[in-house]
């Protein structure tokens, strides 16, 4: 025989390692079956190992160097068995790694383990294929004839082979180390939202870690993703721990969180039987993920949804209807339905729900007798008629029992709070307030007044995302002023959280211009547009916490332009309603920007309109024009001074 070892028994090698990971990768949720297989290839590799050991000591020469080669590959590829148990959970364990570092560590061991079994693999099958089958089908030490055997060109080819692993090597800690170094700045119009200040307080404040399971496909651009801002959010809150998951080789744990399909993010805390879990699923094709569904351009919204669900339980917020109120629409009386437009809140109800409130009814039959004990909060929105008093009673015993109110006003209804005035401290002023330099261009007619911008915010927990972005839109807001309050005892404490700007006018007349004088004069100021109020502690527990707002458009639909020129539907307040139910909960610490990568329109209020309609039709023309005059100075400078040169020269 050429060698002293037959060519199946690199076959058998590579048999016993196609079931060691078959049983690893694909069957390693079936215990049984997984120790069976396993056992059978850890065998065969041990046994092949052995026959190399046997036929490199019974030969001699040129094929006892060839056994030689053969039996040091077979060693490195065990060896890179041992460092793949020890990267396992069960081999962390063993060398006693401590959680935090874990994730470094199994790494590490994973690359070493990786490049271990690239050299030594690689050249045993570029060298099985330069010996060939012929003459090499037993086991035969006792022939020590080496003329079959040429020594030099396989050790060449098993040299090449080790260079091509090793290459392959290099290739792959490059990857791993630009994973680990990868930073990434995504300008693309329809980009992947980033951890916003909300979600990143929440997983802060969690009591317990928030595990965080990925199952996607392996390569994808969508997990790349999703796994970049799920790590942005572990750097900035040190509360996460994430996970990167194969559905097909961990079944036991897909089965646990229910996930059937690619492209499942699984969001759970706790163990054992108290463990909760909440799931979201994302296309894994990128274009449909960012385009088509959009999760992906308003991903911080969706995390940030299921963290709340996650880390308490459902409250219960109450919708007072019976009044005409916009979120009632059916009750408002037939004959004011001309002068009330009609409005929707269907993002209104989204956001609360997001938020992991059960929205609930509260009729005027159940108000009058009282609010149900249950309820976290009682949501008032832009009612047309006015309350029984039995209804505003019940509401004031509420807020004395330390409840938490939102009063979203509409000076075109019913702006009147009655007897709660005393309460929280407030009420409306009659007439519309209008601006003529601050509001939004609409229609381009002196009725686009009524669109009131105002970027007057004070410091507190409900204006924390509003005051980032810049400047709130109303439509038709009313005004408020101060009002005594009744209470005995230690006086509530009130905070004006929204100012209109100082151009801004309550319209007695209604004819949208500014009139000083006359029976009743029009006076400019900053006017209220929102207050909070928070009562003394009851019990030594916290006091009451009111909300008023002079503008229930403020949480109503509007249409804006979103993607690919397609309309949205959007809370004209954008994040006001969320930091302000998360005041009134209680939670304020979770306050902050939920970020979403949608289209937003850009507003101009008339006054940046004309410093932008000034500087394209003025100065950019006037800035040519300096430049021109300018180079001409300069060159006919220069021109005079070659001429006055030359005449020197002449004489």
């Amino acid at each position: 025989m050429r060698t002293a070892s037959p060519w199946w028994a690199s076959l058998a090698f590579g048999i016993g390692l196609l079931l060691t990971f078959i049983s690893e990768r694909l069957v390693a949720h079936q215990a049984g079956l997984r120790v069976a297989l396993t056992g059978l290839g850890i065998g065969l590799l041990v046994a092949v190992t052995a026959a190399r050991l046997w036929t490199t000591l019974g030969s001699t020469g040129a094929r006892r160097k060839v056994e030689r080669t053969l039996l040091v590959c077979h060693l490195g590829t065990l060896l890179a068995l041992v460092l793949y148990a020890l990267s396992t959970t069960w081999g962390l364990g063993v060398l006693g790694v401590e959680a935090k570092s874990a994730a470094r560590v199994s790494g590490a061991l994973t690359v070493v383990w990786s490049i271990v079994m690239l050299a030594s693999v690689v050249p045993v099958l570029m060298i099985e294929l330069s010996l060939g089958i012929p003459l090499r089908t037993n086991f035969d030490i006792d022939d020590t004839d080496d003329a079959g055997v040429e020594y030099y060109r396989v050790r060449e080819i098993g040299w090449s082979g080790l260079t091509v692993a090793l290459a392959a090597a290099l290739l792959m800690v490059t990857c791993r180390v630009t994973k680990e170094r990868n930073v990434s700045r995504d300008v693309s119009y329809f980009k992947t939202s980033s951890p916003g200040e909300s979600t990143k307080n929440i997983v802060a404040n969690a009591t317990e870690p928030v595990k965080v399971h990925l199952f996607f496909p392996d390569p994808n651009e969508v997990k790349e993703q999703v796994l970049d801002y799920f790590e942005t959010l572990r750097a900035a809150s040190g509360k996460l721990e994430i996970s990167i998951d194969d559905r097909v080789g961990n079944a036991d744990l897909a089965g646990k969180y229910k996930v059937q399909k690619e492209g499942v993010i699984v969001l759970a805390r706790g163990t054992g039987e108290a463990e909760k879990f909440f799931t979201l699923e994302i296309e894994t094709d990128l274009e449909k993920a960012r385009k088509v569904s959009g999760k992906l351009r308003n991903l911080d919204r969706e995390i940030n949804a299921l963290l709340m669900k996650l880390v308490r339980d459902k409250r219960k917020a109450y919708l007072v209807k019976g009044h005409g109120e916009v979120t009632d629409s059916e009750s408002v009386p037939p004959d004011l339905k001309g002068r009330i437009p009609e409005r929707s809140m269907t993002m209104f109800r989204k956001r609360l729900a997001e938020l992991n409130y059960e929205i609930k009814d509260l009729t005027v039959m159940e108000l009058a007798r009282d609010v149900p004990a249950d309820a976290t909060m009682v949501l008032l929105m832009g009612p047309s008629v006015p309350l029984q008093t039995a209804e505003w009673e019940a509401l004031d015993r509420y807020l004395t029992r330390g409840g938490r109110l939102l009063l979203a006003l509409d000076p075109k209804g019913e702006p009147s709070i009655g007897p709660l005035a005393g309460r929280v401290g407030v009420r409306m002023m009659p007439g519309d307030l209008v601006d003529d330099q601050a509001f939004m261009p609409q229609r381009g007619s002196i009725t686009d007044r009524r669109f009131v911008m105002t970027s007057q915010f004070t410091s507190h927990a409900t204006t924390t995302a509003i005051s980032r972005g810049g400047e709130l839109i109303t439509i038709e807001p009313g005004a408020l002023e101060d009002h005594p309050f009744s209470s005995q005892g230690e006086v509530p404490k009130k905070t004006i959280t929204i100012r209109s700007m100082a151009s801004s006018w309550l319209d007695y007349n209604a004819n949208f211009t500014f009139d000083d004088k006359g029976p009743k004069p029009e006076r400019k100021d900053r006017y209220n547009l929102g207050a909070a109020i928070e009562g003394p502690k009851v019990g030594g527990k916290d006091g009451f916490r009111a909300l008023v707002y002079s503008d229930v458009d403020l949480f109503a639909d509007v249409l804006a332009p979103g993607a690919m020129g397609r309309a949205q539907v959007r809370l004209l307040s954008g994040n006001l309603l969320v930091d302000s139910i998360r005041w009134l909960g209680g939670e304020e610490v979770f306050a902050g920007e939920i970020v979403s990568e949608d289209d937003k329109p850009i507003q101009h209020s008339k006054n940046q309109d004309a410093v932008w309609f000034t500087l394209t039709t003025v100065g950019a023309p006037l800035l040519v024009l300096t430049l021109g005059l300018v180079g001409t100075w300069a060159r006919r400078r220069r021109s005079m001074k070659k001429a006055g040169r030359a005449g020197e020269v002449k004489r």
